[in-house]
C-alpha cells in the first residue's frame, strides 16, 4: 500500500517535469520564430524596385515638292527644279500610317496638318508603314532607344510635265484608249521622264501646279513608259494606260511622276 502510493507522487512528479519540459521548449522556439520573422520582412522591405526603361519618341513628318515642267524646258532647269515658277512645297495633312512590332500593330495614327505623327513607343526596332498611292505604300525601318527623338522625314518629289501635243489613236472608235501604242506624247523636255523609276501617271484631270494634296487617286490614270524619242529641247513618248482611258473625259493632259524619299535621325532628348 505504501509503495503504490508513492509510485502514485513518481508518477505526477514526472507528469510535471515533462509539461514543464514542454512548455520552455515551446517558449524558445517562439523566441526564436519572432527575430526570424523580423529580419525576413526587413529583407524584403528593402529588394530594388523593379527597373523602368525610358520610352523613346517618334516623330514622323511628310511633305511634298512639287516642279511643273512647262513647256520647252532645259536640262539645266531640271538640274535645279526650285527654280521652276511652278515649285512648291507644302505638308501632307491626313496620310494614314501604322507603326509595327513585328506582324502587331501598334499605333495608328494619320499626319495632322504639319505633315506630322508624334509618338511614344518602348525601345525596340519598328517598321513605319505609310497607307497612301501617294508614297506607293511606302515601309520604313526604324530604331527606337530610350530617352532618344527619332526623326523619320518623308519626302514626296512630284514632277508634272506638261505636254505640248498628244496623239490618242482610236481605231475602233471605241472612245477608249485601252492597247499599246494608242498615246504618244511631246513633253516639254528632252530628259527622261522614267528617270530614277518613280511611279508614273498620266493625269487628265488635274492642272499642272495642282498640291498633290488635293488630288485623289481616281484622277489619275496609271501608266508605263515604253519608248521615247529626244527631239529640239523636247521628248516624244509612248505610254501603256495600265486601265481604259475614257477620251471624252479628258480635261487636261500632263505626266506626274511620284518618287518619295526618306531620311532617319537621332538624338538625345533634352
Amino acid at each position: 500500500m505504501r509503495e503504490s502510493r508513492k509510485s502514485r507522487i513518481g508518477g505526477i512528479a514526472g507528469a510535471i517535469g515533462i509539461a514543464i519540459v514542454a512548455f520552455f521548449l515551446i517558449f524558445s522556439l517562439n523566441s526564436l520564430e519572432w527575430p526570424l520573422a523580423s529580419s525576413l520582412g526587413k529583407v524584403v522591405s528593402v529588394l530594388p524596385a523593379p527597373i523602368t526603361v525610358p520610352d523613346g519618341v517618334l516623330l514622323v513628318t511628310v511633305h511634298s515638292n512639287l516642279t511643273v515642267i512647262p513647256t520647252n524646258s532645259t536640262t539645266s532647269l531640271l538640274d535645279n527644279p526650285s527654280f521652276f515658277p511652278g515649285y512648291t512645297t507644302e505638308s501632307l495633312a491626313g496620310i494614314k500610317l501604322g507603326v509595327f512590332l513585328g506582324l502587331s500593330e501598334s499605333v495608328t495614327n494619320i499626319t495632322n496638318s504639319f505633315g506630322q505623327v508624334r509618338e511614344n513607343l518602348s525601345p525596340n526596332t519598328y517598321a513605319v508603314k505609310f497607307f497612301d498611292w501617294r508614297l506607293n505604300n511606302l515601309s520604313v525601318a526604324i530604331q527606337i532607344s530610350s530617352n532618344k527623338l527619332t526623326t523619320l522625314d518623308i519626302s514626296v518629289n512630284a514632277t508634272s510635265y506638261s505636254i505640248q501635243s498628244a496623239n490618242i489613236v482610236d481605231p475602233d472608235f471605241s472612245g477608249y484608249a485601252v492597247s499599246w501604242g494608242q498615246i504618244f506624247l511631246n513633253v516639254g523636255t528632252n530628259a527622261s521622264v522614267t528617270s530614277g523609276n518613280p511611279q508614273t501617271f498620266l493625269d487628265t484631270t488635274y492642272q499642272t501646279s495642282t498640291p498633290i494634296s488635293r488630288m485623289e487617286q481616281s484622277g489619275v490614270t496609271p501608266i508605263t513608259v515604253g519608248s521615247s524619242s529626244e527631239g529640239n529641247g523636247s521628248e516624244w513618248v509612248q505610254v501603256q494606260v495600265n486601265a481604259p482611258l475614257n477620251i471624252g473625259s479628258i480635261r487636261s493632259m500632263s505626266i506626274l511622276t511620284l518618287r518619295s524619299e526618306y531620311n532617319v535621325t537621332t538624338n538625345v532628348i533634352k
